[in-house]
């Protein structure tokens, strides 16, 4: 499905504007009981009855197997993270959640380096994109330079710079301060005007 979507959807293209990223990942989340959801305010207090008890914006609530639970905030400068979770298991241990999270990230100014994988807060998922030739990657400073007899040609690698499809791309680094990502994609689909990708991403938020 990923696929498919990426061989139909629209091109990026050069010197479009990449300073506003927003990912759309699915996740699951487990929160111990007496302690909070990761850079959030939301509690899991503890189980009663049948019921899961939690503590959101400082309001007790009463949970139960496939109810929401929503969160929005910043938890870091320059994002927002708009989680829509729903409850899939509690115990008096721990609370489980799955759902969606949507992380925004204004004033992207990718820099290649190490990334840090301790940060509280860590999402991962499947993107999919398709660049012009001269175009950037969104989230990197990797550019489609065009087909060659080698393979897909690409910038700003550092590195030996072709790949083949089905060949991997791997670029890691920082989005903007406290914002760590990394890309793990393949080459899919390209010819000299274009290149399509497909992987997944990781982002880490917090140092």
């Amino acid at each position: 499905m990923i696929l498919a979507a990426l061989l139909g959807g629209c091109l990026i293209q050069p010197g479009a504007s990449l300073t506003r990223l927003t990912y759309t990942l699915p996740t699951t989340l487990t929160v111990k009981a007496g302690q909070s959801l990761v850079g959030t305010d939301i509690i899991y207090q503890k189980m009663e009855g049948e019921s899961a008890r939690v503590l959101i914006k400082g309001q007790p609530a009463t949970k139960r197997k496939g109810d929401s639970v929503d969160w929005k905030g910043s938890p870091v400068e320059g994002t927002t993270v708009d989680m829509r979770l729903r409850v899939v298991w509690y115990s008096e241990e721990e609370l489980r959640l799955a759902g969606t999270v949507k992380v925004t990230v204004e004033e992207v100014n990718p820099k290649a380096g190490v990334i840090h994988t301790t940060s509280p807060l860590h999402f991962t998922g499947p993107v999919a994109y398709g660049i012009a030739k001269g175009a950037r990657l969104p989230g990197t400073t990797l550019y489609y330079e065009g087909q060659t007899e080698e393979g897909a040609q690409l910038g700003g690698l550092g590195e030996y710079p072709f790949r083949k499809m089905g060949d991997s791309i791997l670029w890691e680094g920082q989005l903007r301060p406290g914002v760590y990502i990394r890309l793990d994609v393949r080459a899919v689909q390209f010819d000299d005007r274009s290149l399509r990708v497909a992987g997944l991403v990781s982002l880490w938020l917090g140092d």
